[in-house]
């Protein structure tokens, strides 16, 4: 919540971030709360993976907050709908993870983990905005009347438990308006977890309301399922922060954060019967470049072939009615052409332009491609005259065409239509 300017500070060599609230919030008492307490939970803490507040002010009866610059961008742009490296995922976790012990320690709870309040940028991640959060202590010395200092000035619609914030990413408690603590955050956290792996929020409905309701009552998919790249460690680890009792979760973010710093110092301690396991349902290694440029390079040649049956239109016309005695499937074959030309542009263009979405649209018009493909198969009959027994052999590898582009854009994109993490990601991609 706010507009962030960048800024040169003039007493000190350095660049800040300036945030001010925007111009029609000035006035909003429950803007300027939770303004006023983001800068007080962000200067109690001082940790490398917390954005730092510099100082806070008033230019011209505007709020500000002066901040670290950062230079980067926010977890959800880098997440963008598809899985990211394991590796990097867990690296990002341990250090949010960092964070939260931090900020628990000093009694202050965020409340909202969610991917846009995660900053990456080459020196690490960065957790902002504290401006939901729940400040139990202050100094991180145990005191109830410090503690509901700010809370009791909170605005009515604060202070009443009504929901605040973006419900995509709250835990079960938080959305029941009951009490909340760390292992809060830790369920946020876990589902920021889900979404690096996955590429998505297995929460997400059409509407606030059915979101709401999927995280009260639904079991997200087993992550291997979506990201068999994924090991059973750290499915466990995700599932265990996603647990819908608080009880049943990491007892805090120490705990948690010990399992993960567990994982990724010691990711490849498995039995010699886990490895050969994991060794057997790990995908193929391939290069999504690699992937990408097979796919797209089989487009082009559907193109050469449909732009040859086009201009030989007279030719195939005559051939099929020397050899069937009819037009009919010299005329099928010129509409395979025709209806599968848009096909192979946009596929082309879209893995041109490497479109993340790619891999469920595809699934979504195989069936159509498949029929198309098959009946394109037959095209060689044409030419049983100049090809003898090699027609045979032209139509099995024209048959064998739609499955290997499912292959090759599914290892590319994934089934579900997100960058698959199970292959190796090559710079060039």
């Amino acid at each position: 919540m706010g507009v962030v300017y960048k800024a040169e500070d003039l007493k000190l060599p350095r660049y800040v971030a300036l945030k001010f609230l925007p111009d029609n919030l000035t006035k909003d008492r429950q803007a300027l709360f939770r303004f006023r307490r983001e800068a007080y939970a962000a200067s109690a803490l001082n940790h490398p993976n917390i954005c730092t507040v510099y100082d806070v002010g008033d230019a011209d009866g505007r709020a500000f907050i002066a901040m670290e610059f950062l230079d980067g961008s926010n977890l959800k742009n880098v997440i963008n709908g598809r899985p990211i490296e394991i590796e990097r995922m867990v690296r990002i976790s341990v250090e949010i993870a960092r964070a939260l012990e931090t900020a628990h320690a000093k009694g202050i709870i965020h409340r909202d983990i969610k991917p846009a309040n995660i900053f990456i940028s080459m020196a690490g991640s960065k957790l902002l905005d504290f401006g939901l959060a729940k400040l139990q202590y202050i100094g991180g010395v145990a005191s109830p009347s410090a503690a509901s200092e700010l809370d009791e000035t909170a605005p009515p619609s604060t202070a009443s438990g009504l929901l605040i914030g973006t419900v995509d990413y709250m835990a079960p408690e938080q959305l029941q308006s009951g009490p909340v603590d760390t292992r809060t955050d830790l369920f946020a956290l876990g589902l920021v977890m889900y979404e690096m792996a996955t590429g998505i929020n297995p929460f997400i409905g059409t509407t606030a309301s059915s979101t709401i309701a999927n995280i009260l009552k639904d079991i997200p998919e087993a992550v291997t399922h979506r990201n068999p790249s994924v090991s059973v460690h750290l499915e466990a680890i995700i599932q265990k922060c996603l647990r819908k009792d608080p009880d049943e979760r990491y007892p805090s973010a120490r705990a948690l954060l010990s399992d993960l710093t567990q994982l990724s110092i010691e990711p490849r301690r498995l039995s010699a019967t886990q490895q050969a396991q994991t060794v057997a349902a790990s995908p193929l290694e391939v290069s999504r470049y690699l992937a990408r440029s097979l796919f797209m390079l089989v487009q082009i040649a559907y193109l050469i072939m449909y732009g040859a049956a086009l201009y030989k239109l007279q030719k195939l016309l005559q051939v099929s009615m020397q050899l069937f005695g009819s037009h009919t499937f010299g005329i099928l074959v010129l509409a395979d052409a025709v209806l599968g030309t848009p096909f192979r542009i946009y596929f082309f263009t879209a893995l041109a332009f490497d479109f993340g979405d790619i891999g469920r649209q595809f699934k979504t018009v195989f069936p159509a491609i498949l029929i198309l493909d098959l009946m394109w198969a037959s095209t060689p009959l044409l030419f049983q005259g100049q090809l003898q027994g090699l027609f045979i052999l032209c139509s099995g590898a024209l048959a064998f065409l739609p499955l290997s582009q499912k292959t090759l854009i599914y290892t590319a994109y994934g089934q579900t239509g997100g960058r698959s993490s199970g292959i190796r990601h090559d710079s060039r991609s």
